[in-house]
């Protein structure tokens, strides 16, 4: 009977953890797709001098930042990896006031975000 109880527990408790972690992923991506739109029109509207939007890239890059450790429990670095590389690119063009290149990277990080959506939902192969 204990055996029984202590399986109960440990598979709610699972159940539980995997709601919390589908949850929690989904709004993440929700708001970087949000951030990245933002942006997205924010760089457009300011094609001529980008540079002011530097404060506006690094807080999506810090937001980021402050989950991808976190992440990096669940799933693979190699996936998350492409959105750390692409804000980086998106810094450092932003500084430049490349406008061409920042929103070329942009637009990857809109794709990006949608891509990984898929791959840190919710489906089978995540839960095997």
């Amino acid at each position: 009977m204990k055996r029984i109880i202590i399986i109960i527990v440990l598979f709610v408790t699972l159940i539980g953890l995997a709601t919390f972690e589908v949850i929690a992923v989904n709004n993440l991506i929700t708001n970087l797709e949000e951030m990245a739109t933002n942006l997205q029109s924010e760089i457009t509207d300011n094609k001529e001098n980008v540079e002011t939007t530097l404060t506006s890239v690094k807080e999506v890059k810090n937001y980021w930042d402050s989950f991808e450790d976190d992440l990096c429990l669940m799933f693979n670095h190699k996936d998350l990896s492409t959105i750390t590389d692409t804000l980086s690119r998106l810094y450092s063009y932003v500084g430049n006031n490349d406008y061409d290149n920042a929103i070329a990277e942009v637009n990857l990080l809109k794709e990006y975000a949608e891509k990984n959506r898929h791959i840190m939902g919710f489906n089978i192969q995540n839960l095997l």
